[in-house]
């Protein structure tokens, strides 16, 4: 994790976000949701977190896909798979280097949520 490359996804970040909560107001379940998101990729690993963020059998308020899609939009705007874990299966990329990556992005989407109102 690097200050400088998580300030670097930051404007992009903001530009998705403001996109997706036109209102900017956001839900507020996913705020709990981007906040466990690196620590599951620290304890379970990229695949199985992003398995179970793109599960879309899961009973939860609201779909955590959402961020996953958030992410891999600030990742790869040109991406031809439809979800992250797919481009994560069929990434060139070095795991490690993409996981980084990954985790930086999702620090500047949770510190871009904060900019936004929190709703039901």
């Amino acid at each position: 994790m690097s200050k400088k490359t998580i300030e670097k996804y930051i404007p992009k970040a903001m530009e998705i976000l403001n996109d997706t909560f036109k209102d900017g107001i956001f839900p507020s379940s996913y705020n709990g949701y981007i906040s466990s998101f690196g620590a599951s990729v620290m304890q379970s690993g990229l695949k199985p977190t992003l398995a179970l963020f793109e599960n879309k059998d899961a009973n939860t308020k609201e779909k955590k896909e959402v961020l996953t899609n958030i992410i891999l939009s600030i990742l790869d705007k040109n991406a031809n798979e439809d979800t992250l874990l797919e481009y994560v299966l069929n990434s060139k990329e070095d795991g490690n280097y993409l996981k980084q990556k990954i985790l930086d992005i999702s620090i500047s989407v949770k510190l871009c949520l904060r900019t936004f109102k929190k709703g039901d």
